[in-house]
């Protein structure tokens, strides 16, 4: 766990960093209240963040109401630390959006039992995050997930203008394996269709379950020819092997839709046109990979 310490006294910052990186936590440091807001727009921003009350240009309070007005890369549990322990001081820092408090000087078995229930609960934090966020199932995004993410690859290509592709994928015949082999046979067929579409494709690529049998995977980068060629390659690791199931060894396809960013189009529209030539996949035949040439760059 990473621990954010904004305090403007050295002595008192380098105690608690010594302290904090002594238990085994990664420890980011800020003299002031401007360098911990900086620190907290990072992405990989800080889990815990123990904020003196009182500090030049921007205070403890101030950083405190900052961070939760921009929960977007996860949540952080704020600590105050204060000499100003009245009740309506507390109060206030509460109202701000301070998880808990410790007074100055601080006493190190307390100031432990806090940081580890921050913890517990940053923790706990990220896992309903990731259980909102994912596919029971499969593991793979969710369709709400994926949506939201896909938005804003959309919107960064056509900032940068970069190409983005995305591809829809469609078990063949899905319904046949749930009708004739039973539902523990589908499910162990969606759960390693998506291992195999995963292994396939870059760690920066997006890879989610958007509903049923369908997959889809956005491409940073990626121009029509070359998602194009992807798409070949997981039609194959598809087909390739059979799939372990309780219903026994079952032969799979799926047909593929290949589009990429154009113009100005929105991400909505993207997947629409995707799930058309994903149907014109299934049209003439299945097991293929079918593209939208429309969508490539001029």
């Amino acid at each position: 766990m990473d621990i954010l310490i904004a305090e403007d006294e050295p002595v008192s910052r380098l105690r608690l960093q010594t302290t904090l990186q002594n238990w085994g936590y990664k420890v980011t440091t800020a003299a002031d209240g401007d360098q911990a807001l900086q620190h907290m727009e990072k992405s990989d921003r800080p889990g815990i963040a123990i904020l003196d009350w009182m500090m030049p240009n921007v205070d403890g309070v101030e950083v405190c109401r900052a961070i939760r007005a921009t929960q977007a890369h996860g949540y952080v549990y704020v600590i105050l630390l204060t000499s100003l322990d009245t009740e309506e001081n507390m109060v206030a820092g509460f109202e701000a959006g301070a998880d808990d408090y410790i007074t100055k000087p601080f006493r190190v078995h307390e100031l432990r039992a806090r940081i580890r229930t921050g913890v517990r609960i940053v923790e706990l934090h990220q896992q309903l995050t990731s259980a909102a966020m994912h596919d029971p199932l499969t593991g793979l995004l969710n369709r709400r997930a994926f949506f939201e993410i896909f938005e804003k690859e959309v919107a960064r290509a056509r900032r940068q203008q970069l190409p983005l592709a995305l591809l829809m994928c469609d078990l063949d015949h899905f319904k046949e394996v749930n009708d004739q082999h039973g539902h523990p046979a589908g499910d162990a067929v969606l759960r390693e269709a998506a291992q195999r579409l995963r292994s396939r494709v870059r760690s920066t690529d997006i890879v989610g379950r958007y509903g049923g049998e369908e997959f889809v995977l956005a491409l940073p980068g990626c121009s029509l020819k070359q998602a194009v060629t992807i798409g070949e390659h997981l039609r194959d690791c598809i087909s390739a092997e059979p799939f372990i199931t309780p219903g026994g060894r079952l032969n799979m396809t799926t047909s593929v839709g290949v589009v990429t960013t154009w113009d100005m189009a929105e991400a909505g529209h993207l997947l629409k046109t995707a799930d058309e030539a994903l149907y014109r996949a299934k049209a003439n035949g299945r097991n293929r990979v079918v593209a939208d040439f429309r969508t490539a760059a001029a």
